[in-house]
């Protein structure tokens, strides 16, 4: 059916006839609808959207759904800088382009039911006016920053893949202090400010930040059915919350588990509140202004930063840089990106496995078992030589030579022959050479599918197939030609991280640098996020010494010769 508004008057096409692009283009209509069978046939038939579309800049209101061949939709779509609503909902959609993010006088945004997996970095960057957003039952698995939709009071994003929380919709929220003087009631800025409702249901979160107090507004919050262990006190500060569905969620607290499955919302928000940190708790034990203060900077205005929990820094380092020599031998098979973090605090086992189990789950998601993406961490310290004595600079200032450099703070992505390549693969006790370690994991990958009477080889095991028929593998050596990993297949024993590491090399290594990009984010975002409770269950084990992260990035040069 397609259906167009011009002024004040209505026309309706017959849902049996051909749409007429020409014909919409000379009524300059401002509402088309199109949806059904037979937009879905005409637009298999036109190989996508028909181009005149694009040039009906009249329109403010352009719904297409239900459309089985609606696969893409064209970047041209900037040229309709008019829409106030688009809704793209029940189509085949894979992905959108980033010029939606153009439309800035967009107020409503549906693209509900597709097969969305990626969002644009920046595609929500401009529109501030945009005031519902629907991305419910998609396949995505992280969301764009968010801080910039002031205006967005619905927001819907469950039956998708979320790890996550979309914490940038509230962690830039303070509060004006300026505006909030010359008024009865605070005045917030930067960020969800009006959000109202909040729908994450059926995802995989498996943390709620203490920053959702941060949304003043929220009415509506639904996180039922996902992974989500610990609820923060500080949901029970969100002052207009009325409805909070928690249900089925894997809470350790089993009094608020009972609570949230057969209570109303104010039992489980006053639970929360009883059962705050003293330092937590609104004004026990603690005079009037006390409490105020406590109230009114729970999130503090852009002058006075709350005190963080971890301080993030980023350590530049232009007179001794980190460097990862890439091959040209080995660039247009594999990508790599790589930093390294400092102050890390792996002394308690706990921490060592947390880690572990993120990388892991990152393995699992959105590196699609390994086949986007391989995520290999390393303990810097034993992928650089030792600094030079006081005699070896001596002897060789007496040859009028140059010194070498204090650390050759280098290491090399090649492409090897893989019956060339030797190293002992990490959680195995004998060397061996990658194409010996290729046909191990091939045969184990088979016997697994024997074990299970399959046909096929487990998707877990798929990332081996990547470098079937490769003349070349790709491998990551340190200084002493020492491999350090092995992507996709595995990672060294030499390198790995332990109890004593303080600094870890972490590299990501893919199909494409986003791809590489968007796991490193991922990957350091889990690192900042992670809950590690001691055994008494109240004492949170650090993940960085002094609560301070420091991230120090690291160069990937293209060189002829990686070493």
């Amino acid at each position: 059916m397609a259906t167009s508004k011009k002024s004040n008057n209505q026309q309706q096409q017959n849902p049996n006839e051909r749409v007429e692009w020409g014909l919409l283009l000379k009524q300059k209509p401002r509402e088309i609808v199109l949806s059904g069978d037979r937009i879905a046939k005409q637009i298999e038939e036109e190989n996508g959207l028909n181009e005149l579309l694009f040039k009906i800049k009249s329109l403010n209101f352009l719904e297409i759904t239900d459309a089985s061949s609606l696969t893409s939709i064209n970047t041209n779509i900037s040229n309709l800088n008019n829409l106030t609503n688009l809704v793209l909902e029940g189509n085949k959609l894979s992905s959108i382009p980033a010029e939606i993010g153009q439309l800035t006088k967009l107020k409503c945004l549906n693209l509900s039911r597709n097969e969305i997996e990626i969002l644009p970095d920046k595609v929500f960057e401009n529109l501030v006016h945009l005031q519902s957003l629907n991305l419910e039952q998609n396949q995505l698995k992280v969301l764009p920053e968010m801080s910039k939709l002031s205006s967005l009071i619905s927001f819907k994003c469950g039956s998708n893949q979320l790890k996550c929380f979309p914490s940038t919709l509230c962690d830039k929220i303070r509060k004006n202090k300026e505006l909030s003087a010359q008024s009865s009631i605070p005045i917030y800025e930067n960020g969800a400010i009006h959000l109202a409702e909040l729908d994450a249901s059926h995802n995989q979160i498996e943390e709620l930040p203490y920053i959702i107090e941060r949304l003043v507004a929220l009415k509506s919050l639904d996180l039922s059915y996902n992974q989500i262990t610990m609820i923060p006190a500080e949901l029970a500060n969100c002052p207009k919350l009325k409805d909070a569905q928690l249900k089925e969620n894997p809470i350790k607290d089993r009094r608020l588990y009972k609570l949230i499955e057969q209570c109303p919302t104010k039992k489980v928000l006053d639970y929360l509140r009883m059962n705050a940190s003293p330092a937590k708790k609104s004004g026990k034990n603690a005079n009037d202004d006390d409490e105020q203060k406590t109230n009114d900077d729970s999130f503090n205005d852009s002058n006075e930063k709350p005190k963080p929990e971890y301080t993030i820094r980023i350590q530049q380092n232009s007179v001794d840089k980190f460097s990862v020599l890439v091959s040209k031998l080995i660039i247009n098979q594999r990508k790599i990106v790589a930093c390294i973090i400092h102050q890390m605090d792996l002394s308690n086992p706990k921490v060592l496995k947390k880690i572990l189990t993120i990388q892991t789950k990152l393995h699992q998601t959105v590196c699609d078992n390994r086949q986007k993406a391989t995520i290999a961490t390393h303990d810097l310290a034993k992928l650089l030589p030792p600094p030079p004595t006081y005699a070896s600079q001596t002897s060789q200032s007496e040859k009028n030579q140059l010194p070498e450099p204090p650390t050759s703070r280098a290491i090399y992505f090649d492409g090897r022959v893989p019956t060339k390549i030797r190293l002992v693969p990490l959680g195995r006790a004998n060397e061996m050479t990658a194409m010996e370690l290729y046909r191990l994991l091939n045969d184990e990958a088979d016997q697994y599918r024997k074990e299970k009477k399959r046909n096929t080889i487990s998707g877990i095991h798929k990332y081996i197939h990547l470098l079937k028929g490769k003349q070349l593998y790709p491998v990551l050596m340190d200084y002493r030609d020492n491999v350090l990993s092995l992507p996709p297949l595995t990672n060294a024993e030499y390198s790995k991280i332990g109890a004593n590491t303080k600094s870890m090399f972490i590299e990501v290594t893919g199909e494409s640098i986003p791809t590489c990009r968007m796991v490193m984010n991922e990957l350091i975002h889990s690192l900042i996020m992670a809950t590690i409770m001691d055994d008494d269950g109240e004492t949170s084990v650090p993940v960085f010494i002094n609560n301070e992260m420091i991230i120090e990035p690291v160069v990937c040069e293209l060189t002829d010769i990686a070493k």
